[in-house]
């Protein structure tokens, strides 16, 4: 396939994704929700877990955030080195989403998420946070596309850049549990104790 057909086929699909003028109002304000707020959701679901969950599941946290990481390094490398516009810089479909003029691929949103998703659903301890975090990372994925500020091969890119970054992870995994992981949690929970924080709350020691 040439690189005119990928893009073809790429414009095509963001148009069959892409909010039409009878779309209702109510999918539009969801859209808008899991484009702007899904990782802020993100967020609150890792820290619950990293709270509330023991040491494989804060190993686990931690490969994630490694990962998210390499991931966004990787995703500005690709961006500041090669430029692909978004689909409204280029008059296609509707744009429903403020959003700058700057390249399109791969998506920093979904590279997030699907960064932190992976090194989650690897690790049998955390793979039904990872999940959550898939689920809403396609959520996120369909969203951008949806309001027009993001074509599919965008979120296709990101799912690339994330997979790469968890192998990466994943092949240091052995050397940061061993090395650095324990000593983070150590630090964590040295600061619990030290700001007195209550323990049924915040657990020690899980």
């Amino acid at each position: 396939m040439t690189l005119s057909a990928v893009e073809l086929w790429n414009q095509n699909a963001f148009l069959v994704i892409n909010a039409g003028a009878q779309a209702p109002a109510l999918v539009i304000a969801i859209a808008r929700m899991l484009a702007s707020w899904a990782i802020y959701l993100a967020m609150i679901l890792l820290i619950i877990a990293w709270v509330r969950r023991g040491k494989a599941v804060r190993f686990a946290l931690l490969d994630a955030t490694g990962a998210a990481l390499i991931g966004l390094a990787a995703a500005q490398g690709i961006t500041a080195t090669w430029y692909h516009p978004r689909p409204f810089e280029i008059g296609l479909g509707r744009q429903l989403l403020d959003h700058a003029a700057e390249a399109s691929f791969p998506s920093d949103h979904a590279t997030l998420m699907f960064s932190l998703a992976i090194p989650l659903l690897l690790n049998a301890a955390s793979r039904g946070w990872g999940g959550i975090l898939l689920v809403l990372g396609f959520a996120v994925a369909w969203s951008r596309i949806y309001l027009g500020v993001h074509f599919p091969l965008d979120m296709v890119g990101a799912l690339g850049v994330a997979a790469l970054a968890s192998l990466l992870i994943t092949m240091a995994g052995s050397h940061l549990r061993r090395l650095f992981y324990p000593r983070l949690v150590s630090i964590y929970e040295t600061g619990l104790r030290g700001l007195k924080l209550p323990g049924p709350i915040f657990p020690r020691n899980l």
